[in-house]
């Protein structure tokens, strides 16, 4: 495994140092790293142990920073990289950009307490977000809406070889005790509130020494000055010095009797302070962020509020004069870091997460078609289940024909929308943003039209598979470009399926009726009385109110009837939607207890039970017609405006009727010929009765 690591510089801050030890660690195991900054003081340090580093602007905060995304997406396939770790914002967006295009996973460790804006919303985007503290974990969650499902707490670790435990400070030495102070030169680090707390401690402990260590960053200068200033105001000069950046952070550690931690703003974690326990120096620390989650109050160390500056003093008085506490706490604190906090754990976590986001796939399936489409998308879903068993598959679909697959076996998860609002892209922009938190690794586009593109493109799936149909199909990187050629429905997907990896083709429709609905089925068709020779046989008179071209004129369907009677101790039962009523009307004259209006009376998921009880179905091309062939219902179908070879669903029991007249097919919803609807009135009762006797008799 080949992990990008991408981060603004390589100075000698915690998160720069944690990279370093992570690629050191992960080289022993047999895995590589590849590192990509702006550069830094612990470059040479990657060098020197082999590690790959490409130093690119990544830090810089300006619209020109989107040239590098070509440059990275270059990398990660001249190194032929798995995975791309994002570790800060604007990192992260050309990371995130990166992986994108080149269809790789990208996740993101938060290493700072972010303000919402839009920039920080990317750290939230990784297929996981590592956070080092439940505090940054809880933010995430709840600021950034990151579904709690995808965050990984991993604490940061240190290799406890580097760092030796000593008892010798807590023994008396020559000297003043020294005080340390870790840290980036920030106001949110709190140096001035941490001087204005050493003013106050010297009129209580006179001698002792401040060494205040960081750094601005390259050409800033403004806060180091105001820390100066402070020093002067205060007259420390004598106590304090203010140290550059060192690579040596133990040998400082180990040379103090106390490290503080002032932050003003809550830290992700605090590596510095875990660095403390594996030397055995005492920690002082604001109580805020991560902290409390390495620092047990009056344990193994103190903690004092924010900006609470007699709080700070007190807790320094306490450690530097009463060592036996101080020492007592020490020795806690790094079992505490021996136990949670070593480098060992904190790689075997970040690989099992490497290896999470490689093995189990998160797959988007987009079907907003129709109820017969939805239908005939089952076998896709069986198909991506066996290719990808450790997956997770989500089906996109329209929520008022979503219950037809809601037991569906492959399915996990479906996102419910409503199809016909796409086209208001605030509605468009909601889903995509609700596909966007799910982090699927690829998206399966089986509806392909410029909505369906958008929502994969918009909503961060890395790889997207479909028909690139149109001037849309550019936002796909998975495309297929035989939409245009004709096939069955199933072979058609099948052609998109295999693209994302499916080599095993089965067309076996299936569904699901629900135990309840196949028992309330029975209770209603009861009222007809059958024996146990009663032929029960279903007519489907109606369509799609945009297609009555698709309709066996309804004077056919009761002679038909007529004919079955005559012939069969048979029931019809009717079905249909509640726009259909009327079509129904003409059967009203039959004997009681041979026909059955259902028309408009079942719901979606009831009507599968319904076909699961009927020996023969009368339908035309609609969607019942798809719930028969699921349900393995002997049919009889009449095509006319449609074409047989494009829409008949797979089923060993389906006898097609069609005339194949010169008009055939025109896909026109009404009927514009001179003689109207002859593809279907030329379909005889006569010829449908035949094919039903072969049916009921086979």
């Amino acid at each position: 495994m080949k992990v990008m690591q991408l981060l603004p510089a390589l100075e000698l801050g915690g998160t720069e140092r944690g990279v370093v030890d992570l690629a050191r660690a992960m080289k022993k195991e047999g895995h590589e790293t590849v590192v990509v900054s702006s550069g830094g003081a612990l470059v040479a340090e990657l060098q020197k142990i082999g590690i790959p580093h490409y130093g690119l602007p990544v830090h810089q905060k300006s619209l020109a920073g989107l040239f590098l995304v070509e440059e990275l997406v270059r990398i990660i396939q001249r190194e032929r990289v798995d995975i791309i770790h994002g570790r800060s914002r604007v990192p992260a967006w050309l990371g995130w950009l990166a992986a994108r295009k080149a269809g790789i996973p990208f996740i993101t460790t938060c290493h700072g307490h972010y303000s919402v804006h839009p920039m920080s919303f990317v750290m939230g985007w990784g297929k996981r977000v590592i956070v080092a503290s439940h505090a940054i974990g809880r933010r995430m969650i709840d600021e950034f809406n990151v579904p709690p499902d995808r965050i990984r707490l991993i604490p940061r670790g240190v290799d406890l070889t580097q760092f030796t435990f000593s008892y010798a400070k807590f023994e008396k030495h020559p000297g003043p005790m020294r005080i340390i102070h870790i840290g980036r030169f920030s106001p949110a680090k709190g140096q001035i509130e941490f001087l204005k707390a050493v003013h106050l401690l010297r009129s209580r402990l006179p001698h002792f020494e401040v060494w205040i260590v960081g750094s601005e960053g390259r050409g800033k200068h403004r806060y180091t000055d105001l820390m100066k200033k402070t020093v002067q105001q205060f007259g420390l000069e004598s106590c304090v010095k203010i140290l550059p950046s060192t690579r040596d952070v133990a040998g400082l550690l180990a040379q103090s009797d106390l490290l503080v931690l002032s932050s003003l703003i809550p830290e992700p974690f605090g590596r510095v302070i875990i660095e403390a326990g594996a030397v055995g120096t005492p920690v002082a620390a604001t109580w805020l962020g991560g902290v409390p989650d390495i620092i047990d109050h009056n344990e193994n160390g103190l903690l004092f509020p924010p900006r609470n500056i007699p709080a700070m003093a007190e807790a320094m008085y306490q450690l530097l004069t009463d060592r036996e506490k101080a020492k007592s706490f020490a020795v806690k604190l790094r079992k505490k870091v021996e136990e949670k906090f070593n480098l060992e754990q904190m790689v075997r976590k970040t690989l099992e997460v490497y290896a999470e986001v490689r093995k189990r796939r998160k797959i988007l399936v987009i079907k907003l078609g129709a109820m017969g489409d939805l239908i005939l998308v089952v076998p896709s879903l069986r198909m991506l289940r066996e290719r990808y068993p450790d997956a997770s598959i989500t089906l996109l679909v329209d929520r008022k024909i979503a219950p037809i697959v809601s037991a569906c076996p492959y399915l996990d998860d479906m996102i419910l929308v409503d199809r016909k609002k796409l086209s208001n892209f605030l509605y468009l922009l909601k889903t995509a943003r609700r596909i966007r938190r799910e982090g699927f690794d690829m998206s399966v586009d089986l509806h392909n039209n410029k909505w369906t593109h958008l929502l994969a493109y918009l909503g961060g799936a890395v790889q997207r598979f479909g028909f690139a149909r149109g001037k849309w199909g550019f936002l796909l990187n998975r495309p297929d470009r035989t939409f245009e050629v004709g096939d069955s429905p199933l072979r058609h997907q099948f052609r998109v399926l295999s693209k994302a990896g499916v080599t095993q083709f089965d067309d076996t429709l299936e569904l699901w009726p629900k135990p309840g609905s196949v028992e309330k089925a029975k209770e209603v068709l009861a009222i007809l009385e059958p024996r146990e020779s009663t032929k029960m046989i279903g007519f489907v008179m109606g369509s799609s109110p945009n297609w009555p071209s698709k309709r066996w004129p309804p004077g056919h369907f009761v002679a038909l009837a007529k004919r079955l009677l005559e012939k069969y101790d048979a029931r019809i039962v009717l079905i249909g939607s509640p726009e259909e009523a009327e079509l129904s009307k003409p059967f009203y004259s039959f004997e009681a207890g041979k026909v059955l209006d259902l028309v408009g009376k079942t719901s979606l998921e009831e009507l599968p039970a319904y076909f699961k009880q009927f020996h023969l179905v009368v339908t035309g091309d609609t969607a019942p017609l798809h719930m028969a062939a699921a349900m393995n219902v002997p049919i009889v179908a009449l095509f006319g405006p449609t074409d047989a070879k494009r829409h008949l669903p797979p089923g060993k029991k389906i006898d097609v009727l069609s005339h194949h007249l010169p008009c055939q097919p025109c896909y026109d919803g009404v009927c514009k010929a001179k003689e109207t609807m002859a593809c279907l009135t030329h379909i005889s009762v006569e010829e449908v009765f035949e094919h039903c006797q072969r049916a009921l008799s086979s």
